[in-house]
């Protein structure tokens, strides 16, 4: 188990918190939280910032340097506007707190420019230029459903920077019904589970067809109010695929 690992499970032993609840805090998803606890994967650098400002500690002691667990400001009003920037930036979905990111790497830069700027426009060109080939397997309906027989396997080119650090499987979205929050052609991630909490929009294969819609209790919801919320009878199969992660549009 890696040093970051070990940190990250002490801590929230140290709190009391656990996964989900951080997964709340931060809008990370509870899959990826609890494969870091568990060392199967590494995070990456703006994850670990999200997850040590949700629980107040140093980014430092959880990377596993020799430094204190709890993290000090020398001055209150900085703490205060932090704190103000992590609470509203984790209530955000994945696309929203990219531009955030984006958005303060810009000031940092502006910042710098004195003693950095060439190498902060360096890695801001690389990562605007690098896209990585992936292949969509799927079409998930945002309307009356989709059938499907075969994998697409459609490629695609995403910016690196645009692909969360954890995901299964890739989707490409047709129809609108979930409008505002996803469009016709996104790119959905998706992890695999059968196990889809409440309020998490994830995708299902019915005996209708496949879609992508936010699960409620008893059904399945489409979030444009043009499109009817989607009911089952008895008989009618419904199975979950996987949730919802994150998604790119281009």
């Amino acid at each position: 188990m890696n040093k970051f690992s070990e940190r990250l499970k002490f801590v929230l032993n140290e709190k009391h918190i656990k996964a989900i609840e951080l997964s709340q805090k931060t809008g990370i998803s509870k899959s990826s939280i609890s494969d870091w606890i568990n060392g199967r994967y590494e995070a990456k650098q703006d994850k670990i910032f999200l997850i040590a400002e949700a629980l107040g500690v140093n980014e430092g002691f959880l990377l596993g340097l020799d430094v204190p667990m709890d993290k000090t400001f020398e001055n209150t009003n900085d703490s205060t506007t932090l704190q103000k920037i992590v609470s509203t930036a984790s209530e955000l979905n994945e696309f929203r707190k990219t531009n955030v990111l984006k958005f303060a790497k810009v000031q940092l830069e502006e910042q710098n420019n004195d003693t950095s700027k060439s190498a902060i426009s360096l890695r801001k060109y690389r990562d605007e230029q690098e896209t990585s080939t992936l292949i969509v397997h799927g079409l998930e309906s945002a309307g009356e459903g989709e059938w499907q027989e075969d994998d697409l396997d459609m490629e695609v080119q995403i910016p690196i920077n645009e692909i969360p650090d954890e995901y299964d499987d890739l989707a490409m979205v047709l129809g609108d019904s979930m409008r505002p929050k996803l469009h016709n052609g996104d790119i959905l991630f998706i992890t695999f589970t059968k196990q889809i909490e409440i309020g998490e929009i994830g995708v299902f294969r019915t005996s209708r067809g496949n879609f992508v819609k936010k699960l409620k209790d008893g059904y399945l919801e489409s979030l444009n109010p043009d499109y009817d919320d989607i009911y089952f009878c008895e008989d009618e199969e419904c199975e979950a695929v996987g949730v919802v992660v994150d998604y790119y549009r281009k």
